[in-house]
């Protein structure tokens, strides 16, 4: 079933066909993919080992590399408190966050939730976050790292997340940003497209909509690099996407034992500071 009615600005006239699937609203310029998407069942074992990450769990110091950064930005603003992070994975940002924070997690895959509470000691909640009590004004922090995207109601996460958040409080976010140079260049070749794993496509005027929506003002807006593992994007160029290059993944990587982190910053990624206003 096919949603036209544009879950931002409410508008329903009909979008505009982009590619891949993805529509335009002709109201805000939000740009989404209109099918709906069964995540629970996209995001289990199979996505993080083998169908988007060769193995997500053998991850974790590259992507700490990328949280640490995040991290000194929120405690920049926050030096304690309460955080909760919403698309908290196998639970690798909570683990650094819990030496300055009361920390929780939120996450739909069953293996993420499950390794962050054994192997962090964190609490780690398999849930849809739009379905849990609510805990109004009880955060300092909300966090959502490279998830929003992800998300079939993500209007509603933001709204519920704000409430979460106690008056003064901050979220930060990242996301692909639909607006960069690269992403007009590419197009539908832009690395970021990929539905129905990734749902919506924000630029800075669309993400600033959503946060007003939630009754957030936006901060701070910038573009952010990310080590990524030489490995994993082997993989993912000549394993997923061309499997018949696989020979140059075993080349590259030495069939698999060779690793090493490398820094991007394409301007493609956008980082958001939003504050609860008092």
């Amino acid at each position: 079933m096919t949603e036209l009615k544009c879950r931002l600005c409410g508008s329903l006239e009909k979008p505009t066909p982009l590619f891949a699937g993805i529509v335009k609203c002709k109201g805000c310029g939000l740009d989404y993919f209109p099918d709906n998407a069964d995540t629970s069942k996209l995001y289990q074992r199979d996505y993080f080992h083998g169908a988007e990450y060769q193995s997500y769990s053998e991850e974790k110091e590259i992507l700490q590399r990328n949280f640490r950064p995040r991290l000194a930005d929120i405690l920049r603003k926050h030096s304690s408190g309460k955080l909760l992070e919403l698309g908290c994975a196998y639970g690798f940002f909570l683990d650094l966050a819990k030496k300055h924070f009361q920390v929780k997690g939120v996450d739909i895959t069953v293996e993420g939730t499950e390794n962050a509470r054994k192997n962090f000691s964190v609490e780690a909640i398999c849930a849809d976050f739009a379905t849990l009590p609510d805990e109004k004004n009880a955060y300092d922090v909300v966090c959502l790292w490279d998830t929003i995207e992800h998300l079939p109601e993500p209007f509603l996460y933001l709204k519920k997340a704000a409430g979460w958040l106690k008056p003064g409080g901050h979220l930060w976010l990242t996301t692909g940003d639909m607006g960069s140079k690269i992403a007009k260049a590419r197009g539908e070749k832009w690395r970021q497209i990929h539905p129905p794993t990734h749902l919506y496509y924000f630029d800075r005027s669309s993400i600033e909509m959503a946060l007003n929506n939630a009754g957030l003002k936006l901060e701070k807006f910038e573009h952010v690099g990310q080590y990524r593992s030489l490995k994993t994007m082997a993989y993912v160029m000549f394993v997923l996407r061309s499997p018949k290059l696989k020979w140059l993944y075993n080349l590259i990587t030495l069939g698999g034992r060779f690793d090493l982190p490398i820094y991007l910053n394409t301007y493609d990624i956008m980082q958001v500071t939003a504050i609860k206003p008092s």
